[in-house]
């Protein structure tokens, strides 16, 4: 098991250099999936997503009251994305032979637990900065508990216990010794 944990780490290093350097490539997946979700939650909420530096800056559909314009929150998707190193690390790290399909599967689930971070981290957002704005759309206490929730799931639990879940149900035979690792 110590040889395990060894490869693990060893391949932890280049697994975050490779999602560092591939992570603007899915900023616009992520976003636009945040988009879709925040809409679910919050109907029609945002209008536009720019993705530009590693930032994505959502355009809502509110505006504050004695104010001109219209509402924008700004979130950083990459803080949510980061599973995807130890997703990888796992499944390189174990030998698995599953890795050709598992390391893109890895891609979409750590995609998927990104767009709920960074949907809920937006609303998230609109709930601290203008409740208001949000109770004339007609939201409810009931919908501001269960963003709330989401971005408690959404930052603290689902970027980091979900790659590993998922990683450990790929590998689970290697992992559990009981498998071929040469």
């Amino acid at each position: 098991m110590g040889a395990l944990v060894v490869r693990i780490l060893l391949w932890f290093v280049p697994c975050v250099a490779a999602w560092y350097w591939l992570a603007p490539a899915a900023d616009g997946l992520v976003a636009s999936g945040a988009r879709v979700l925040a809409n679910l939650v919050v109907k029609d909420v945002v209008r536009e997503v720019e993705v530009a530096s590693g930032l994505v800056t959502f355009v809502t559909a509110m505006s504050v009251k004695g104010q001109a314009g219209v509402l924008t929150v700004d979130a950083n998707p990459r803080l949510f994305t980061y599973g995807f190193a130890l997703f990888a690390a796992i499944v390189l790290g174990a030998r698995a032979r599953s890795a050709w399909w598992s390391l893109p599967l890895g891609a979409l689930v750590v995609s998927l637990v990104g767009m709920w971070g960074v949907a809920f981290d937006v609303l998230g957002h609109l709930v601290r900065s203008a409740p208001e704005a949000l109770h004339a759309r007609g939201v409810t206490q009931g919908t501001v508990n269960f963003i709330a929730l989401g971005y408690q799931l959404g930052s603290l639990v689902l970027p980091a216990v979900v790659p590993a879940i998922v990683a450990v149900a790929i590998c689970w035979k290697q992992l559990a010794g009981n498998g071929p690792v040469p």
